[in-house]
């Protein structure tokens, strides 16, 4: 009994310190995992949606917090914003939401003209799609059909009478990213004030 008493208390000293250990760089690796995150999955869809801006986008990002997120009425996210500069004037801004695909959760970034009001274009950072048909969400010639949509309205594919042509035989598909792209225009219009104040100064 005394022998299985031991094995307890050094099996829950190993396990404690285990977790002490896994805490600790699980922290202290925060910054590097979330600066990688950004330059090699999101960076490149920035870059194109952004493209034009004197600046880089990603250097100048800025978090903003957000009350009332998904998570639960009263919670607070954090949402990175992406500037783009000309002639040191805000000329646009990126952010990423999230859409619900055939295969789960597709990630997308969008670019907003915020003089035009209206969308510059989007990227996709990550999904789950079925290579040849979902995936093909990817391709510019899908994603091209989002430029130039003005802020007050909606994305939707041409079959629910909007003017995105889907992705053919992945409807499911493109309109996870519709869903994404019309939530993130009403992200735009509810937190506007904020999101413009955030990146206001370069500083």
């Amino acid at each position: 009994m005394r022998e299985i008493l031991r094995m307890i208390v050094v099996l829950a000293v190993i396990t404690g310190v285990s977790g002490v250990l896994l805490a600790g760089v699980n922290q202290g690796t925060k910054d590097q995992r979330k600066r990688q995150l950004l330059q090699y999955v999101k960076g490149p869809a920035i870059s194109e949606v952004l493209a034009g801006s004197e600046n880089q986008p990603l250097d100048d990002v800025k978090e903003l917090e957000v009350e009332g997120a998904e998570e639960g009425q009263g919670a607070v996210s954090v949402v990175d914003i992406f500037p783009a500069y000309k002639s040191d004037e805000l000329w646009a801004v990126a952010f990423e939401v999230t859409g619900k695909g055939y295969g789960g959760d597709i990630g997308v970034i969008v670019g907003i003209d915020v003089a035009a009001e209206k969308l510059l274009g989007i990227g996709i950072t990550a999904h789950k799609e079925t290579p040849g048909l979902g995936a093909r969400i990817r391709e510019k010639g899908f994603r091209s059909g989002f430029a130039g949509l003005e802020l007050g309205g909606e994305a939707k594919v041409k079959a629910d009478g909007g003017g995105v042509d889907a992705v053919s035989g992945a409807t499911i598909s493109s309109r996870g990213v519709c869903t994404a792209v019309t939530e993130a225009f009403e992200f735009y219009r509810e937190n506007k004030k904020e999101i413009l104040a955030s990146v206001a100064d370069r500083g």
